[in-house]
């Protein structure tokens, strides 16, 4: 009896945890939802910006509905597939620490936002156009059927990663009512490609050895492969960019964003070789101020090019330099 009440005694008491105070709660639910992400939704823009209607308020108060329905949408969906890997995510060195994960927010909790936030998502897409749900349905089946078993699939899993950024172009175009041109889709992409490339890069670099542990896919994955993928799609990139550029309805001045372009890749690059994770695109865009101003000056000078004219400005000026004349 005295033995059985000893080891009673010993016994340590299960640690309370404290449930988190409202702010807390907030941005236990912001990170869960990946706030930070949002930024990859911004493409929604893109043809809004090509497309000359972006001085139209219509037209642009229906991009950024788009735009908060594909952050709601994607956001649902992190949540779920985050309820769904909770058991890999708490053996992996990074994802341990989110919210789900680390056990700091109730799993019923979080299913509750992530099907608001999807279902919301969606009803902003309706209200907006009803094709526009056609195009995240077909989001959210590229992500279920990722999730469910297409991520352990080598070069598969990057393709849908990318597919994701097309989905998110397409979408800004039909919320503006315009037709995408096959070069910006091409480029769209290949650019995501790249994105996907760097963040399996980064996941070898990060898990080393137990890498295979995590993600089916990595098995088939070296540093070495990474790189002469990338040694394929970057020169691909950059060329259908030139050609897009070149063949663009405002003019060959928008060919004076390929340096800039050519620059971001670069820069990108370089990030990588140092050291620095560029596993999530958007942390780069969140910290890097060079990246930050690359992207600043490509959307400046694409504004200048679709709605200044320079081929008008050009034609202008040469004719007032014409005109002058010159007494004694």
């Amino acid at each position: 009896m005295d033995t059985t009440k000893a080891s009673q005694a010993e016994k340590p008491e299960p640690e309370k945890i404290e449930p988190p105070s409202f702010n807390e709660l907030v941005a236990l639910l912001l990170r869960q939802m990946r706030w930070k992400q949002w930024p990859k939704n911004l493409i929604c823009y893109a043809p809004l910006l090509f497309s000359g209607k972006f001085l139209e308020p219509q037209a642009l108060v229906a991009a950024s509905l788009c735009f908060v329905a594909f952050c709601m949408i994607s956001s649902g969906m992190y949540v779920l597939n985050d309820i769904m890997d909770v058991k890999a995510d708490r053996l992996h060195p990074v994802k341990k620490f989110r919210p789900i994960a680390s056990g700091k927010l109730n799993i019923q909790l979080a299913l509750v936002v992530g099907l608001f936030s999807l279902f919301g998502g969606f009803g902003i897409a309706f209200s907006l156009r009803h094709s526009l749900v056609i195009i995240c349905l077909g989001y959210v089946t590229l992500n279920i059927v990722y999730s469910l078993g297409l991520k352990h699939f080598a070069i598969i899993d990057i393709l849908c990663i990318a597919s994701g950024f097309v989905f998110r172009a397409i979408a800004g175009a039909v919320a503006v009512n315009v037709m995408p041109s096959s070069w910006f889709l091409l480029c769209t992409t290949l650019g995501a490609i790249f994105l996907a490339l760097e963040k399996r890069r980064q996941e070898i670099i990060i898990l080393s050895d137990e890498s295979t542990n995590h993600r089916k896919a990595l098995t088939d994955y070296s540093l070495t492969l990474i790189a002469r993928f990338e040694s394929l799609v970057v020169p691909s990139l950059l060329t259908s960019y030139a050609v897009y550029t070149f063949n663009s309805v405002h003019g060959q001045y928008m060919m004076v964003t390929i340096p800039v372009v050519l620059y971001g890749i670069m820069r990108y690059q370089l990030l990588s070789e140092r050291g620095t994770s560029t596993s999530t695109p958007e942390e780069v865009l969140l910290r890097d101020r060079p990246i930050q101003l690359t992207l600043l000056l490509w959307v400046l000078i694409c504004a200048f090019v679709v709605y200044l004219h320079p081929r008008d400005l050009v034609a202008l000026v040469s004719r007032m330099f014409d005109e002058m004349r010159v007494y004694p």
